[in-house]
């Protein structure tokens, strides 16, 4: 299977909730089924996005990177789930992550796309096999990823994170 980025839009109300009863977490992931609804995954793209975002193949290594935060970003909340915990951003942060997000535009990933620093950074999930056609992969994740993001802010929500 692989390692996936999921989103899933909440409140900050629930936010709230889940902070105080962590445990609920992974109830709340796989067991409630309004929250598919509200998520949006997008795939194993999460990594290469990462390093075009943020230049930092390093996961965590994009310290104080609003864009870095797209992906890594938030709070840790619960139990490991595959790749740590959920994390949470609530819509403040959501908001912010967007208006970053919203000045890089596709054509500017794009640019960033470069197969021979993606292999030597061995950025996952290729193995050091990128290719450019690889490139709509990414640029397609990422599209949906600031839709969503766009989509949570105007909404006033909150985010939970989970790679897993």
């Amino acid at each position: 299977m692989g390692m996936i980025a999921s989103y899933y839009r909440i409140s900050n109300e629930f936010i709230e909730h889940l902070t105080t009863h962590p445990n609920e977490v992974e109830t709340f992931l796989y067991e409630v089924e309004e929250v598919s609804k509200k998520e949006v995954d997008i795939d194993k793209a999460w990594h290469g996005i990462y390093f075009l975002l943020t230049g930092e193949a390093q996961l965590g290594a994009a310290v104080d990177s609003t864009e870095g935060d797209a992906i890594l970003g938030g709070k840790p909340i619960g139990r490991d789930l595959g790749m740590g915990p959920c994390r949470y951003l609530p819509s403040d942060e959501v908001k912010e992550i967007y208006d970053t997000l919203k000045n890089i535009s596709v054509n500017d990933l794009s640019e960033q796309f470069d197969v021979e620093a993606l292999n030597e950074a061995d950025i996952y999930p290729m193995y050091g096999e990128w290719t450019e056609e690889d490139k709509d992969y990414i640029v397609d994740n990422y599209q949906e990823l600031v839709r969503y993001f766009e989509e949570a802010a105007h909404n006033e929500e909150g985010m939970l994170l989970l790679i897993h």
